[in-house]
């Protein structure tokens, strides 16, 4: 006999469904033209439903975000985990970040809404502690994974931060240049650069 699910059991289902429909709407229309009613029909659900967990598009908007900056965060984390236990080497590390930033859909929504808050005062205040809280997820991932080799020339914190902002100018580029090889130098000499300065934590 199938168990009936909770009440709570599918507000998590329709919350998680509406979620993933914000960041479709994001990925394929952009921030301008994702609505409220776009989202629920992408989801599946009724505007009831939807404005009941969340009453406009701000708040789908930033819940959005902050699920997908965890997961891209969490992620992240698994793979610099692989790293600490020797399951993977600094270049698969690279490699795999990179890949995951330029096909995940979290960077390409979050460009989106990004450049949304510029000229939005109350979504640039709201989305302000999200990616805070993800810089901070980051460095707590370089500081248990990454050492420097000369700490008083370039830290590991500053290093990989580095990292990850010459990947999103990448990501950015790829918009509208699709050229792998034109990456793939980047990517290498990237590569070649930080292995100069950092290394994995022993």
């Amino acid at each position: 006999m199938t168990r009936r699910r909770t009440q709570d059991e599918r507000s998590a289902e329709t919350r998680r469904l509406l979620l993933e429909a914000t960041i479709q709407s994001l990925m394929e229309v952009g921030y301008a033209n994702t609505s409220t009613a776009g989202i629920a029909r992408r989801a599946g659900v009724s505007r009831g439903a939807q404005t009941h967990h969340y009453p406009g598009k701000m708040d789908l908007i930033v819940a959005a975000t902050g699920e997908m900056f965890a997961n891209f965060a969490d992620g992240l984390e698994s793979l610099a985990a692989e790293l600490r236990e020797g399951r993977l080497d600094l270049d698969g590390f690279f490699e795999a970040a990179w890949d995951n930033v330029l096909k995940g859909d979290w960077f390409y929504s979050s460009l989106e809404i990004i450049v949304a808050a510029r000229g939005d005062k109350e979504l640039r205040r709201q989305l302000a502690p999200l990616i805070l809280d993800l810089h901070e997820k980051f460095e707590a991932t370089w500081s248990r994974s990454f050492v420097a080799a000369e700490p008083g020339t370039v830290s590991a914190r500053v290093a990989m931060n580095l990292v990850m902002n010459v990947f999103r100018g990448m990501a950015v580029q790829a918009v509208l240049r699709r050229d792998e090889r034109y990456f793939r130098e980047m990517l290498d000499a990237l590569k070649a650069v930080i292995a100069v300065h950092v290394r994995p934590a022993p």
